[in-house]
């Protein structure tokens, strides 16, 4: 029976916090109850509801995640691209389920030079696996919906302990997002750094840091 696998991110763009890269796994016959449970495009759900299906989805299918902090996106961009970055983070998920169809959400224009890339980092056995690149893939296929709800949800998860940590509700950790601006620049006035969870290769975290009368990234 084949294994159909749904691979998709959350927190590519932020400033502040890791990226996430969920998987979720069924067999095939069990495709029709990840839809039955109502799984859609993460970013369209309630924090609630996106929690709550995260829960159910646990017990149909099998989710996996891999966690990518800011630190270690600071050190792989030094020598390739964000897009590079996450064909690793989806290559490690894919390579521990080990599944016979591959559903993901594609980052870049082009589907098929997209899987060649995948294709090379991952094993040889992997080859002649069944793969499918495309934009919005989760909201067109419920298998990757609920890899999206499992990366979103993680990542909500981050973003509260940091809260919790910080002692400051900094809301999303995304550039646009004007409290997270706040916070950062609060903290660099009055730590003489970054936290350490800030992206500091985004030109945000550089912006900061200059306008703190810092002298640049290089200092720290």
């Amino acid at each position: 029976m084949e294994k159909i696998l749904g691979v998709d991110e959350a927190g590519r763009g932020p400033v502040l916090g890791s990226l996430f890269i969920g998987g979720f796994m069924v067999n095939e016959q069990d495709l029709e109850k990840v839809e039955e449970l109502g799984a859609k495009d993460s970013k369209k759900l309630s924090d609630k509801k996106r929690e709550r299906l995260a829960k159910e989805l646990k017990e149909i299918g099998e989710p996996f995640l891999k966690e990518i902090e800011a630190s270690e996106i600071d050190e792989l961009r030094e020598v390739m691209s964000l897009n590079e970055i996450e064909i690793q983070g989806f290559c490690d998920v894919i390579e521990r389920s080990d599944a016979d169809k591959i559903l993901v959400d594609l980052p870049e224009p082009d589907g098929d030079r997209f899987i060649n890339k995948m294709k090379r980092e991952l094993p040889t056995r992997f080859r002649e696996r069944d793969f499918v690149a495309e934009h919005g893939a989760d909201e067109t296929y419920p298998i990757v919906s609920a890899a999206s709800i499992t990366a979103k949800s993680a990542r909500e998860k981050h973003i509260e302990e940091l809260h919790s940590k910080y002692g400051y509700d900094f809301k999303s950790g995304y550039p646009h997002d004007s409290p997270t601006i706040s916070f950062l620049e609060k903290y660099v006035e009055e730590k003489g750094r970054l936290p350490t969870e800030t992206r500091r290769s985004w030109s945000t975290a550089e912006k900061i840091l200059k306008k703190a009368g810092q002298k640049g990234l290089g200092d720290f």
